[in-house]
């Protein structure tokens, strides 16, 4: 029952819509390679020479991370979607970032074909910030800013069912199970500190050092696998709290990173 209720989650949908923002969106219904439908929203900016795909988190929609990243349409035409499994997205199964990165390769190659051919970036939260790296240098993607990605799938699931006890270790390993028979992933081959040891292009983590959901600790074994990532720690931010708190600060630090990597 706890693997159906990970992997089918509940969709959610929430109320948040691009105009709620003073922007104007473009609805729009991508496909990924594996025949699955995502719900989209296209931003567009006349004036921006590139443009960023943006990856919300689990198990929510693409509305949850407007207010978190609506500044960026000053800059950029924005893509964002809901993921495989969740929102208004086709797809039975989420995947914690494995089958997702099929899911980015869609909204990438859109951008590109609206003109923005090595010139596409993206901002992801959470699962979409993780999913981000897993998508690998292969994605198209020209710079990468992640807000409060986790380090490993495995390693975050024993994080949130650390209060299970004796509990907690046969209740994974059946998680795991499930999840290999039914999904044909391996749970431990999810490892978003693994791909970024690979990524030869531009990286900005972004994490709270109060982030009790995905802990900031995740984000510092990132760096630690590529040293070449900017890594900005904000001081007393919980999971999705980084760009509330830190405000003007966290606008111009994402702005400054693609500015300068998405000329």
């Amino acid at each position: 029952m706890i693997f159906w209720t990970y992997a089918h989650p509940r969709r959610y949908t929430g109320d948040s819509r691009p105009e709620n923002f003073g922007l104007k969106a473009e609805p729009l219904k991508l496909r990924a390679a594996d025949g699955v439908e995502l719900d989209a929203w296209l931003v567009p900016n006349k004036a921006a020479r590139a443009a960023l795909v943006v990856c919300h988190g689990y198990p929510m929609d693409k509305s949850d991370v407007l207010g978190m990243t609506a500044f960026l349409a000053r800059s950029y035409t924005l893509l964002y979607f809901d993921f495989r499994a969740t929102g208004r997205s086709g797809g039975f199964f989420s995947t914690g970032g494995a089958r997702e990165t099929r899911d980015i390769a869609a909204a990438a190659k859109h951008l590109e074909e609206r003109g923005f051919s090595g010139r596409v970036g993206a901002f992801g939260f959470s699962m979409g910030a993780a999913s981000l790296l897993l998508a690998g240098d292969g994605a198209g993607l020209k710079a990468r800013a992640l807000d409060s990605p986790y380090a490993s799938l495995s390693d975050e699931l024993d994080h949130i069912f650390s209060g299970w006890g004796a509990w907690r270790r046969p209740l994974l390993a059946l998680m795991k199970l499930w999840n290999f028979a039914l999904t044909g992933i391996s749970i431990g081959s999810v490892s978003p500190e693994r791909a970024a040891a690979g990524l030869k292009t531009p990286l900005l983590l972004i994490h709270g050092d109060a982030d009790r959901q995905v802990p900031h600790g995740h984000s510092k074994r990132i760096a630690a696998a590529n040293p070449a990532a900017e890594f900005w720690t904000v001081p007393g931010a919980g999971h999705g709290e980084a760009r509330y708190l830190a405000g003007a600060e966290y606008e111009r630090r994402v702005l400054a990173f693609f500015g300068e990597h998405l000329k």
